[in-house]
């Protein structure tokens, strides 16, 4: 293309001190100047479409997410009004690291105040839904439609929760303040499955094995959080799980003792996970489970992988062990109560979740379960 409009634009931004590139109405890249020939960045496809929400060019502040990094443009439209051609100059202006940002003090203090909310919030429901049961049972008629309801509250209340459990832990984690104790793997596993069961009821099979004495440094909630999140990503996956399955083993082959722990996820029946009509907007739903990763890397000298199978869905997590020579061992019974109804594992699994909390009960006093 040699109009003199296209002339003028690669004149006017030649010269310009940020990587800078001019494309057609198709989003085709017709020219780049020498900054953004020179790196390797945004503007280095010969289609810019991958910049824009669903290929669709847009002018002013755009912002692109690739990998880790966040990439600010600034994407002027103009028009040639002899040849009616239309041009799209893009600006690559800066770019931020994504940690960096969701860790910023503005950002951490706004989600923490979030999380607080919302969890004073669910609490106040959840107390006000117990009192309601008890009230229908009581008075015994419609008990069965108020247990339903109820449950579907309960349900909601557990899909909110989910969702600030990443943030929480991460901001806990990043806190110096953050303990670490002596776990055992194995009894941490042992609960996580058993929260597992409870969960998904008989439509998974959950299973699993571990190795006995094999102990890690880490705080225990943020352990109990990643295992959690290892099996939603399993659940998660093309296939609906027909087993769930949890393995702890030690591995020494890089020189030093490492434990690594895996969650499967294998489907035999060939059941398929259907999306929900939000799936879309669920996209960023694993910018802080990412991140979070990302710490524990950093802190813990975590190794993490994720791999699609034909049948199913593999988590694997690498830390380090400890021995016993110095450490005291915080296993599960030497801690408070474990929390069942909004544990880490239930809320994780909330979208496969079946059991119910609310029975149907009849005006002589027996129980039965107010769903299928």
């Amino acid at each position: 293309m040699t109009t003199d409009f296209f002339t003028t634009l690669k004149q006017i931004y030649g010269t310009a001190g940020v990587p800078a590139a001019v494309a057609d109405e198709k989003l085709n890249i017709l020219w780049r100047n020498s900054v953004a020939e020179s790196c390797r960045g945004p503007l280095s496809d010969d289609n810019a479409s991958r910049l824009f929400e669903n290929g669709v060019p847009a002018s002013g502040a755009v912002f692109y997410t690739e990998d880790e990094t966040i990439h600010r443009l600034n994407v002027l439209k103009a028009k040639d009004a002899e040849t009616s051609s239309l041009f799209y100059i893009i600006e690559h202006i800066g770019s931020d690291d994504l940690k960096t940002l969701l860790a910023s003090p503005h950002i951490r203090a706004y989600m923490t105040y979030l999380c607080a909310r919302i969890r004073e919030s669910v609490g106040m429901i959840a107390v006000s839904a117990d009192e309601i049961d008890a009230a229908a049972a009581v008075f015994g008629a419609g008990c069965g439609e108020v247990a339903s309801q109820l449950n579907t509250i309960n349900k909601g209340l557990m899909l909110i929760l989910r969702e600030v459990i990443n943030p929480e832990q991460l901001y806990y984690v990043l806190d110096p303040s953050c303990d670490d104790v002596t776990i055992c793997v194995a009894d941490e596993i042992a609960q996580a499955v058993s929260d597992a069961k409870r969960a998904l009821g008989r439509t998974v099979r959950v299973s699993y094995t571990t190795e006995k004495g094999v102990y890690t440094r880490m705080n225990r909630s943020v352990f109990e959080t990643i295992i959690s999140d290892m099996a939603l990503e399993c659940c998660c996956g093309r296939l609906y799980p027909d087993e769930l399955v949890f393995n702890c083993k030690t591995d020494k082959s890089s020189g030093s003792e490492r434990i690594t722990i895996t969650v499967k996820s294998v489907n035999r029946s060939g059941k398929e996970n259907v999306p929900s009509k939000f799936e879309r907007d669920k996209r960023g739903s694993k910018l802080y489970f990412n991140y979070l990763c990302n710490v524990l890397c950093e802190k813990y000298g975590a190794e993490f992988t994720r791999q699609e199978l034909a049948d199913g869905y593999l988590c694997s997590i690498t830390l380090g062990s400890v021995g016993l020579d110095r450490h005291i061992v915080m296993n599960g019974s030497k801690f408070a109560i474990h929390p069942a109804r909004f544990c880490t594992m239930t809320l994780s699994l909330a979208e496969h979740h079946l059991e119910e909390r609310y029975k149907l009960i009849d005006i002589d006093g027996s129980e039965e379960p107010s769903g299928e």
